[in-house]
């Protein structure tokens, strides 16, 4: 009895934690006569069940997302990679940020 409450003691404290792996920015271009930008997000997001993952191309589909949004140059490129943990399962997510310099604008 005693191990089978410490086990179902330490399933329900065993919290959720998030952490961040990765936050990269690209290289900043200058607009050519201070151009308007508009800043553009996109995101995705895996989730893993016992160490099986699903949808693969989460990060693709992310890049696409944002490169479709912009009809012009797409330059300072923010990408941020995280996980969130639960019991037996985590979700990787992806969130991508950039300035979108439309060459109508020019």
């Amino acid at each position: 009895m005693r191990i089978f409450s410490l086990v179902i003691a330490l399933l329900l404290l065993g919290g959720c934690t998030h952490s961040v792996h990765l936050h990269h920015v690209s290289d900043v271009e200058p607009t050519l006569g201070q151009q308007p930008a508009t800043t553009l997000e996109a995101s995705g997001e895996q989730s893993v069940v016992l160490g099986f993952a699903f949808d693969t191309q989460y990060a693709d589909d992310a890049r696409r997302q944002l490169l479709q949004q912009c009809p012009g140059k797409l330059t300072a490129i923010s990408t941020r990679y995280s996980t969130s943990h639960g019991f037996l399962h985590w979700t990787n997510r992806i969130h991508l940020t950039g300035l979108c310099v439309n060459p109508a604008a020019e």
